[in-house]
């Protein structure tokens, strides 16, 4: 299967099978992220990952929003996605981290996808209070979570894109 090919039948389901999902089941996820390009090598991206089985699970699952928390219930896992802010080349604020992060993430949900998983991120959620449990310095910031799991539900007929002529100028 070509890699758009697998973008393309990625989507993010609201409903999970309760399966858990062990590190080692999506260990390989973490690896495509690991090589992300980001800028000076700095690789700020970091993650928390908690398989349902784990006695953090129902701990994770106090941070999101009720209506993420609704659905994010029955997830196998959920990985949290963390900014490192401060470059590990000149010790000053890292303005491409969160970017970085993103090219790394985006790398990993193709990898999920391939491995027969689903995933679906949220911004929904407090980080604040996330950062304070997992005892966050602060030059590290929470950016998303993630449920990760199996799923049955079959993606929306309505998928729409935007086309390329829109989406880039030539």
């Amino acid at each position: 299967m070509s890699v758009l090919s697998t973008i393309k039948k990625r989507f993010s389901p609201y409903s999970f099978d309760k399966t858990n999902v062990s590190f080692e089941d999506v260990e390989s996820a973490f690896e495509a992220a690991r090589w992300a390009p980001s800028g000076y090598n700095n690789q700020p991206w970091r993650f928390v990952y908690t398989s349902r089985d784990h006695k953090n699970f129902e701990k994770m699952l106090s941070f999101p929003v009720d209506s993420n928390r609704k659905w994010m219930k029955d997830c196998g896992g959920i990985a949290v996605i963390l900014a490192k802010t401060q470059s590990d080349y000149n010790g000053q604020l890292d303005p491409s981290a969160q970017y970085c992060c993103g090219l790394a993430v985006g790398q990993m949900l193709v990898e999920i996808s391939a491995l027969g998983l689903h995933s679906h991120q949220i911004g929904g959620f407090d980080s604040k209070e996330l950062a304070k449990f997992l005892r966050l310095p602060n030059t590290v910031i929470p950016m998303a979570m993630m449920a990760v799991g199996r799923t049955s539900e079959e993606p929306s007929k309505n998928r729409k894109r935007k086309l390329l002529k829109v989406l880039v100028l030539r």
